[in-house]
């Protein structure tokens, strides 16, 4: 049966004529007789077209068009014996359960009956729905179908037990004992299709809770590198916090507890990983609880993630930028610099601003590019920033740039100085005024006398406040 295209015209306002539908055909169809054909097949007696009918409605919900209003019509179907026809029942119910909770819960004694039904799809599909019924006074219901869940024999119920864990909790707050107990028996599980799910759980049901991990520590971590990609995201997190409680920082790899070892030796092969967030969480693991001779691991992983789309890339240059600009001001990050030989350096040319960047990533890079600034490098550092001071909405950041590698690199101070001083004559007024700022910054009270001369000429054209304050 083909489907009608449809176009919606709405009375004026004011009148009380329901909303009609014009088909491209002119057919006129209003809202109460648009789905009578879906009604009058899901009230048939013929499973195949209730079938069919079912069919339709998945379809029209996957576009996103409304069928709430079929609800009880569906609804009465979920008690079907024919398998494709109750699994689709349940695909829809669990779409409406939420909006249509009053209808749904005349229905519960029979997803109670579909709790034990022998196929595990339908286990699993009558929890979710009885999960989504968000009214307190079936709560106790939904704990004991829970409990009796997470013992399920399938992996899959398991699963769907642990996602309904936490949607309980938000409606019964007073519930979470015994919810923790369910979560502990979860984290508990071998398979690891269950695990990120009961990670999840524990997540945003008792997070502060640490203490439940001591004994399933060693076997999360083992089962880390199978676990689907969404749930190491959380399972590295949760490690992380864990180890970060529980071990001792490590000044090197002969002082690591042989369980802290467990963990990034789990959590090395992830940086591999296809998914941008399971790397950023292994990294952030290394930089958080791992000793200064293992931080270089991840530098290359996190320069891997710069060539993906623009947002993955901006979230890498963040973090990237948080490392150098830690290891700048503090002195124990100086020392894990120190030790990891600079472990962005070899990557220094990624960091280049190129055409297509935007404005907060051209900033970052440039951020990063002066952190990176070391005697060895600082010549091609410079000449990438001169280009940069040609660049409009680059050229103040490039110029800081320019002076933060005079400060941390004495042997090109000088060179940076005349760089800086040849700029002043520049028609550019913010430029010149950033200039005026970062020489200040340079010489403090020992500028030549006659820089200050030539800087006092310029006095009238320099508007902004900041460089007029640095020059009196």
């Amino acid at each position: 049966m083909l489907a009608v295209p449809i176009m919606r015209m709405a009375y004026a306002e004011g009148l009380t004529t329901p909303e009609i539908e014009y088909s491209e055909g002119g057919i006129m169809i209003d809202n109460k007789t648009r789905f009578a054909d879906l009604r009058e097949m899901l009230d048939s007696n013929k499973e195949n077209l209730k079938t069919d009918a079912m069919k339709r409605v998945i379809s029209m919900v996957a576009k996103g068009k409304d069928c709430s209003e079929l609800f009880p019509a569906v609804v009465k179907n979920v008690a079907a014996k024919n398998l494709e026809l109750k699994k689709l029942v349940y695909v829809y119910l669990v779409r409406y359960a939420e909006e249509q909770q009053e209808l749904a819960l005349l229905s519960i004694s029979t997803f109670q009956r579909g709790l034990k039904d022998h196929n595990q799809l339908i286990r699993a599909s009558a929890l979710r729905v009885l999960s989504s019924i968000r009214v307190s006074m079936i709560a106790p219901v939904m704990m004991l179908a829970i409990k009796e869940a997470v013992r399920d024999m399938s992996a899959y119920v398991r699963k769907v037990a642990a996602h309904a864990i936490p949607k309980l909790f938000s409606l019964e707050p007073e519930l979470q004992p015994q919810l923790i107990e369910c979560i502990d028996y979860l984290l508990g599980d071998k398979r690891t299709l269950v695990l990120g799910s009961a990670v999840y759980a524990f997540e945003e049901t008792c997070p502060d809770h640490l203490q439940i991990l001591h004994k399933h520590y060693r076997s999360l971590c083992r089962a880390l590198v199978d676990v689907d990609e969404w749930g190491q995201v959380i399972m590295i997190s949760l490690l992380t916090r864990y180890a970060r409680t529980q071990f001792v920082a490590p000044k090197n790899d002969n002082s690591l507890d042989p369980d802290h070892f467990l963990l990034l030796q789990s959590a090395k092969p992830l940086l591999q990983s296809r998914n941008c967030s399971v790397v950023m969480g292994v990294a952030q693991l290394f930089y958080h609880v791992g000793p200064p001779q293992q931080l270089s691991i991840v530098s290359k992983a996190l320069v891997r993630l710069l060539s993906g789309p623009r947002e993955v890339q901006y979230v890498v240059l963040v973090n990237i930028a948080t490392i150098c600009a830690a290891s700048d001001s503090n002195s124990v990050l100086k020392e894990i610099f120190a030790i990891s030989k600079n472990i962005f350096e070899p990557y220094l040319k990624s960091f280049f601003v190129r055409n297509g960047d935007s404005i907060h990533v051209k900033l970052l890079k440039l951020q990063i590019l002066k952190s990176l600034a070391t005697e060895s490098n600082v010549q091609i550092v410079l000449k990438e920033l001169q280009t940069y001071v040609k660049i409009n909405d680059l050229a103040g950041p490039a110029i800081e740039a320019i002076g933060h590698c005079a400060l941390q690199v004495g042997t090109v101070a000088e060179l940076c100085l005349t760089g800086l001083v040849s700029l002043i004559a520049n028609s550019n007024e913010e430029l010149v005024s950033s200039v005026v700022v970062v020489l200040k910054k340079l010489l403090h009270q020992k500028a030549p006398l006659s820089l200050l001369i030539r800087l006092l000429k310029l006095i009238n054209s320099i508007k902004a406040p900041s460089a007029r304050a640095c020059v009196i």
